[in-house]
């Protein structure tokens, strides 16, 4: 189970950290917890996800980049419990490799990097 981050002090705390893991296209930041002061029984994997529109123009794009990421990251999800992530879009896909902004080329493209910023292995189809 994951939890969205929506408060901009999280955030803040979160992508003050240094880059835990970086592809061609996303930086993650990963906030350890603090399991002194934590209750344990109500935490879970929080994640924030930043789409510029600096790098994907169209709302529909910065939507199913969204999307994907936080699919994956709910996949993911049980191996970091306590944990505050951030996945940040850091460069454009091509718009010339990606005709529709909601393909499904670009879906797996995006969901392959989340994949591989957390370490997984091959992509399943969807």
């Amino acid at each position: 189970m994951i939890e969205h981050i929506v408060d901009k002090k999280i955030f803040q705390e979160v992508l003050e950290t240094s880059a835990f893991a970086k592809t061609e296209h996303f930086v993650l930041h990963v906030k350890k917890p603090n399991l002194v002061d934590a209750n344990i029984d109500t935490m879970h994997l929080k994640v924030g996800v930043v789409v510029p529109k600096r790098w994907a123009k169209k709302a529909v794009s910065r939507n199913t980049i969204k999307r994907q990421i936080y699919i994956v990251t709910t996949q993911e999800s049980s191996k970091y419990p306590f944990e505050k992530h951030v996945v940040r879009l850091n460069r454009p896909f091509s718009r010339s490799a990606f005709l529709s902004p909601s393909s499904r080329a670009l879906k797996h493209a995006v969901r392959k990097e989340i994949l591989s910023l957390y370490g997984c292995g091959p992509v399943d189809d969807f």
